[in-house]
C-alpha cells in the first residue's frame, strides 16, 4: 500500500489556494458594485498624470473599470472549478482508491488555475502540477505471494 500524504498535502493546499482565487474575485465585484469605490476609482483614474500623457477618454477609462467587473466573476469561476476539481481528486486519492483518476483530476485542475489565470495562479497550478504527476506515477509495491 503506497501512501499519498505528499498528493494529499499538496492538493489540499492547492485546493486553498485556488479558493482564495474566488474570494479575490468577490471582493473585486464587491467593491466595483459600490458607487463610492466606482467614484472614486474614475476620478483617481482621471486625476492620474499617465493616463492623461496616454489620452485617455472617458470612454477608455469605463472599458477598463468594465474589464475588471468582468475579471472579478472571471476569478470566481475559475477558483471554483479549480477548488472542485482539487477536492474530487484528493477525495479519490485518499486509501489509494483511484490513483489515475486523481492524477488526472489534479492536471486539469492545475490547467484551469494555472493557465486561466494566465501564470497568477502559478503557485496552486504547480502543487496540482506535481500532486497529480505523482499520483500517476508512484506505483504501489508489489508484494511476494506466500506460500
Amino acid at each position: 500500500m503506497v501512501k499519498r500524504t505528499g498528493e494529499v498535502v499538496m492538493g489540499v493546499i492547492g485546493i486553498i489556494l485556488s479558493a482564495l482565487f474566488s474570494i479575490i474575485g468577490i471582493v473585486l465585484n464587491m467593491g466595483m458594485s459600490n458607487p463610492e469605490v466606482m467614484s472614486q476609482l474614475e476620478e483617481g483614474m482621471e486625476s492620474d498624470p499617465n493616463i492623461q500623457n496616454a489620452e485617455m477618454t472617458a470612454g477608455d477609462i469605463s472599458s477598463i473599470i468594465n474589464a475588471a467587473e468582468s475579471t472579478g466573476s472571471y476569478l470566481v469561476i475559475l477558483g471554483i472549478i479549480a477548488s472542485i476539481l482539487g477536492i474530487i481528486a484528493v477525495l479519490t486519492i485518499v486509501k489509494n482508491k483511484k490513483p489515475v483518476l486523481s492524477g488526472i483530476m489534479f492536471i486539469i485542475a492545475a490547467l484551469v488555475i494555472g493557465l486561466g489565470t494566465i501564470g497568477f495562479g502559478f503557485v496552486p497550478g504547480l502543487l496540482f502540477l506535481i500532486a497529480g504527476i505523482m499520483a500517476l506515477v508512484r506505483k504501489p509495491k508489489k508484494t511476494d505471494p506466500v506460500y
